[in-house]
């Protein structure tokens, strides 16, 4: 009788440990949460100057971050009387440089700078700056730096 009785016991413990592990492992521990990202301000001094070797871009970048930046410089073109006045305008991709060769040594640091060379007389042009750092997130595109050369 003493070993049915520890048999018993053994058994009973048992089901009282399953038992246990599933009600411990029952029902919702909470919502997921998605990683987060890090958002980076718009740069939304962006300026543009006609000079006799193009276009000249500045910019000062927002945010010091010891990431490596990437530059994405967006350029659009119309010829004045073919574009649809209010209609947006396409960008493309004109270049992607790092932050250190658009530098300027003359200015604070963050300021940039970049010489559009490609441009044509009788055009409008657009231009908009998108920058990221290293692991992936980018700002919001600047805002329009436009120039017409006539």
């Amino acid at each position: 009788m003493k070993k049915g009785l520890e048999v018993s016991a053994i058994v009973l413990v048992f089901m009282i440990c399953i038992l246990s592990a599933m009600i411990i492992s029952c029902g919702k521990k909470g919502d997921p949460v998605p990683k987060q990202q890090i958002k980076l301000q718009m740069i939304n001094n962006l300026r543009g100057e006609t000079t006799k070797e193009g276009v000249l871009l500045t910019w000062v970048l927002p945010e010091k971050t010891k990431s490596i930046k990437i530059v994405k410089i967006l350029k659009s073109v119309a010829i004045p009387g073919e574009d649809c006045p209010g209609c947006p305008q396409k960008f493309v991709l004109l270049t992607e440089k790092d932050e250190a060769s658009l530098q300027s040594d003359m200015k604070e640091p963050g300021f940039c700078r970049y010489l559009d060379r490609d441009i044509d007389t009788g055009r409008n042009y657009g231009y908009r700056i998108v920058w990221c750092i290293s692991s992936g997130p980018c700002s919001p595109e600047s805002n329009t730096a436009e120039i017409k050369i006539k």
